[in-house]
């Protein structure tokens, strides 16, 4: 069997079959038939993502999206498989594992979109020119799931900013790719950093592309938060370093193996790497045990929070992290499930809960600020205009160019639920609290990587109203009950309680 690519002169072998295509991408799907005459033809589409499974529109038909099973009974002689996938050698890999298919099936074919085209060009440019010192950076989804703020922020951020304060720009060039390079352009004031766009893969400009693919081709080290797919086709002197959001409690929806995709990620714990072995297909060697990058910033919190957020003066500050179940119109096949209730909320699922929360706080001179996660809709939660329970979402702390780590510092406590928030927190040795009144659906819906996830919860269960008021008033009174239980979990889940995890990965790397 064997592999070709989809051009003009052989889309013609296609015309005579149905054909099925492997691995769903909505948007390769719209440049395949905008490219080719081939969508009244497509028969199926075969994905192991169950996310992606279902029936999707493509020309206004609707077209079902299947497991690999459907092999089974394919066709052979009949249907041309077509691959739709940034990662077509990949793929073609996984077809050929197939013994029906490569006993049968005599050539696979594969589209390329656009960003792959032009990127598979400057790689040839570019394939016999020495790496140069460039340290490549991006954070953040997918670029059709942009979220303002994320693409300049996370792990990958914390890290930028400890190079630059310890003078690798003197050696190396610092180019960070984001969505508008504009919005960061002269916002440090330091030679050798760049911002370039991550558009401008598939611009129209190309000097634009030429400056895009000229640090993507020749960057010695990648560094991202999230996605990855952008740095998919790099040589083997290339180092690739995912340093992911965290060491949660979620598992990960969709498996797939990640092995060949990055050389390393960064993990918190020995622990931690077993279960990122497990879920993201990596060996061993590949999990640098270093602490997160963004973990640095909790000791070091930003001192002006409050006149820049506008956050009333309190004797305590308690932060709320609730994790999202239904996400912005953007990022809707993220979805759980949404909460019922009027406030879109777990355990306070009332306005009348919130004066009465309020209330409380205002009593104990506290002060709940309420973090949506960047991933919310906020329409599912509405306004909150409560004296003591103040609401900060995503576009307020981009606005303002604040980092949710670089405010947990000031906490006297969190209340969380299935956040790797709290799992950052933990290394600060203060309260903690969960809300659980959802636990089983989201097990369901979502899933954990502890088996029994109450037994790895470091705080306070919060299974009602009358839960959350009691964790409001331990904190009130300075009481801190589930401190043995937090403090023996730390040890398992932390290898490191420091500020130091910026210099443990550079060090790692020995960059």
């Amino acid at each position: 069997m064997k592999l070709c690519r989809l051009t003009e002169d052989n889309v013609k072998n296609l015309y005579g079959k149905k054909i099925c295509c492997f691995e769903y991408s909505a948007s390769y799907m719209e440049e395949l038939c905008a490219a080719y005459d081939v969508a009244e033809k497509i028969d199926k589409i075969v994905d192991v993502n169950v996310r992606n499974q279902g029936m999707h529109s493509l020309n206004g038909r609707n077209i079902e999206v299947c497991g690999t099973g459907y092999f089974e009974s394919l066709d052979i002689p009949n249907t041309a498989i077509l691959i739709t996938s940034d990662y077509f050698i990949e793929a073609y890999e996984k077809l050929c594992s197939m013994p029906l298919l490569k006993a049968s099936a005599d050539t696979v074919y594969y589209f390329v979109n656009k960003e792959t085209g032009y990127e598979l060009e400057y790689r040839k440019l570019y394939k016999e020119t020495p790496l140069k010192s460039i340290i490549l950076f991006r954070s953040g989804p997918h670029a059709s799931s942009y979220v303002k703020g994320m693409d300049f922020a996370d792990n990958a951020r914390a890290l930028f900013e400890y190079m630059l304060q310890n003078g690798y720009n003197e050696k190396y060039e610092l180019i960070w790719l984001v969505k508008n390079p504009d919005e960061w352009e002269g916002h440090y004031n330091a030679k050798n950093v760049k911002f370039l766009s991550y558009e401008w893969s598939v611009s129209e400009n190309q000097k634009e592309r030429d400056r895009y693919y000229h640090a993507l081709c020749l960057a010695k080290y990648i560094f991202f938060t999230d996605a990855y797919g952008f740095a998919r086709n790099c040589r083997k002197d290339q180092t690739r370093i995912q340093l992911w959001h965290g060491c949660g409690f979620k598992t990960r929806v969709n498996f797939v193996r990640c092995e060949r995709r990055y050389e390393y990620t960064t993990v918190i714990s020995d622990l931690y790497s077993k279960i990122h072995q497990d879920i993201y297909g990596l060996r061993e060697d590949q999990v640098l045990v270093t602490g997160y990058a963004k973990q640095d910033w909790l000791f070091h919190p930003v001192m002006d929070w409050k006149d820049r957020l506008g956050i009333p003066e309190a004797q305590k500050y308690i932060f709320w992290l609730p994790t999202f179940r239904m996400a912005k119109q953007q990022l809707q096949n993220l979805n759980e499930y949404e909460l019922g209730g009027q406030t879109g909320l777990p355990v306070v699922c009332t306005h009348e809960m919130l004066v009465h929360l309020d209330g409380l706080l205002k009593g104990m001179g506290i002060v709940l600020i309420l973090k949506l996660h960047p991933f919310q809709d906020r329409e599912k939660t509405g306004s909150i205009d409560m004296e003591n329970i103040v609401m900060l979402d995503n576009g307020q702390l981009a606005e303002k160019d604040i980092q949710i780590n670089q405010l947990l510092g000031h906490a006297d406590a969190l209340i969380s639920d299935y956040s790797s928030a709290a799992v950052d927190y933990m290394i600060l040795d203060r309260p903690i609290a969960f809300t659980l009144d959802d636990v089983e659906e989201y097990g369901h819906s979502r899933g954990f990587v502890f088996e029994n996830i109450r037994e790895w919860l470091p705080g306070m269960e919060l299974f009602s109203f009358e839960d959350m008021c009691r964790f409001i008033k331990e904190i009130g009174r300075d009481t801190d009950t589930t401190k043995e239980k937090r403090r023996k979990l730390t040890s398992q889940m932390h290898k490191y309680q420091d500020g130091n995890s910026c210099r443990r990965i550079s060090e790692a790397l020995r960059i």
